[in-house]
């Protein structure tokens, strides 16, 4: 009966990690397809983001940061998950320093124990994807990150990571 309850509980856990991906990437996905039915020659139009969404979009990867403990069960592929959403991010934006403080002087102190625990090893899953994307991509899966990690330009995120890490890294 045991066995049977953690099972289920990590069937659970696996399901919210693997949905997570797959709503982010839901958004995305519309407009390209509504880009490949509009005529050529119309530009495609620029970003409406407003400074205010984008730091809620830069507060929604950041709070993925602090949703889970990497040592609970599932830790692993929750981590990889996070991971896979801050690459992807940076992969077209950058965090800004401002609104990296202004969330880290927001956090409980629960939250900021999770952040200690959670933020180096999602720093190095994070770094080991723009590595060799085709060498994380079997953890990624069974996390469910359904991101193709090589098809995306990954050449300035490492420098983002390492901004995000002047900022968020909890080591002494």
């Amino acid at each position: 009966m045991r066995k049977l309850t953690v099972l289920l509980l990590t069937a659970a856990l696996l399901a919210g990690c693997a949905s997570a991906p797959a709503d982010s990437l839901a958004p995305s996905a519309a407009p390209d397809t509504a880009r490949s039915e509009t005529a050529p020659t119309e530009a495609p139009s620029a970003p409406e983001a407003t400074p205010a969404d984008t730091t809620a979009e830069q507060q929604a990867i950041l709070e993925q940061l602090v949703d889970f403990g990497a040592d609970t069960a599932g830790g692993s592929l929750k981590t990889a998950c996070a991971a896979a959403a801050l690459v992807e991010y940076l992969s077209t934006s950058t965090l800004e320093a401002d609104t990296m403080t202004d969330w880290l002087a927001g956090l409980t102190a629960d939250k900021q124990e999770l952040l200690a625990l959670n933020w180096p090893d999602i720093l190095f899953r994070a770094q080991a994807i723009c590595t060799d994307p085709a060498a994380e991509a079997d953890l990624l899966a069974s996390a469910g990150v359904t991101t193709d990690f090589t098809a995306l330009q990954l050449d300035a995120v490492p420098d983002r990571l390492a901004a995000a890490d002047a900022v968020l890294g909890c080591t002494d």
